[in-house]
């Protein structure tokens, strides 16, 4: 087991025995470890969802605490990032594709914190166009 995937184990432990500020803390330190390794190979698959679960796990813990903007922030780093990835158009084309399936993991669970917490129109507005994008973006393969 990679020290990432240990990290995101004990975190888990931690959440599930609500020992938040430990959790906290492996959740931190896993995202680190992952960044590191992701930054060296940008279109690793197995990277770029660890990190994504990472600040998932993290807003997790924030909204378990009541920590409603915290938990939005760790959703929404993510989502920003593999946008503006995907943008730039730096990647191949298979791994673009790869991304496509990843903006939609991260898009879901901000469509569902929606329903359950307030978040701005504007915000709103930009995930469901995001939403109606992705649905109406189908990359093929040549």
């Amino acid at each position: 087991m990679e020290l990432w995937q240990q990290l995101i184990v004990d975190g888990n432990e931690c959440f599930e025995q609500r020992e938040w500020l430990e959790a906290e803390n492996y959740y931190y330190l896993a995202e680190n470890v992952i960044a590191k390794q992701w930054q060296q190979d940008l279109e690793n698959t197995q990277l770029l969802l660890a990190w994504v679960a990472s600040l998932h796990n993290l807003s997790a813990l924030f909204e378990a605490q009541g920590e409603s903007q915290a938990a939005l922030r760790y959703l929404t780093m993510p989502h920003h990032r593999l946008l503006t990835m995907l943008q730039q158009r730096s990647l191949s084309e298979n791994f673009e594709m790869t991304m496509y399936r990843a903006i939609k993991v991260t898009l879901m669970p901000l469509l569902e914190f929606s329903q359950r917490h307030p978040i701005c129109d504007d915000c709103l507005a930009q995930l469901q166009l995001t939403k109606q994008w992705l649905l109406n973006s189908q990359p093929t393969l040549h």
